[in-house]
């Protein structure tokens, strides 16, 4: 329960166990999923409404979730700070300064 920061870079997680993990663990800090090739959508935005001191996370390489849940993670969770995107996440200025202005940074 008082667990701030976990790195699952690289296991076999699904959705159901980010599920128990953002019910088990709110008070999250930190959490990556690099690597994590079997979470989605409903998966992260759980954890992120769940979770909501989350200040970082990290999806990179994470293929099953699309690059537009990153606005809606930024939108339901003004505490987010840091997020390395996932795949083909689309990257410019213009998207940057529009994360930066929410206190988000963009990590690549």
């Amino acid at each position: 329960p008082n667990l701030e920061v976990l790195n699952l870079m690289r296991t076999r997680l699904d959705d159901q166990a980010l599920y128990a993990i953002s019910n088990s663990c709110p008070g999250l800090l930190q959490l990556s999923l690099q690597l994590c090739k079997d979470i989605t959508n409903k998966g992260v935005i759980h954890v992120v409404k769940n979770c909501t001191k989350l200040r970082e996370i990290n999806l990179d390489d994470c293929l099953k979730v699309h690059a537009s849940v990153v606005a809606t993670m930024v939108l339901l969770s003004p505490s987010l700070r840091k997020i390395a995107p996932p795949p083909n996440f689309p990257v410019s200025d213009r998207t940057r300064k529009s994360f930066s202005r929410q206190g988000c940074l963009l990590d690549y």
